[in-house]
């Protein structure tokens, strides 16, 4: 098994959620991006934690957040 099984970079997490690298950026400066570990000093998002943030940020129809 490599990286590549269940760690995203900060480019694939921005284009896996169709948004820019300078966006994920951005996010995890202002600490709200999904949980990720350092590789030496390269951000690395575990799949799981991903799943976990879309989770987090679903909106139900009428813009409640999802429970």
């Amino acid at each position: 098994m490599t990286n590549d099984d269940f760690l995203f970079t900060e480019a694939e997490f921005a284009d896996f959620v169709g948004k820019s690298t300078s966006w994920a950026r951005l996010l995890r400066r202002q600490k709200r991006a999904p949980g990720h570990i350092k590789v030496g000093r390269t951000p690395m998002y575990p799949r799981e934690a991903i799943a976990e943030w879309m989770h987090d940020n679903s909106v139900r129809p009428g813009g409640k957040a999802a429970a």
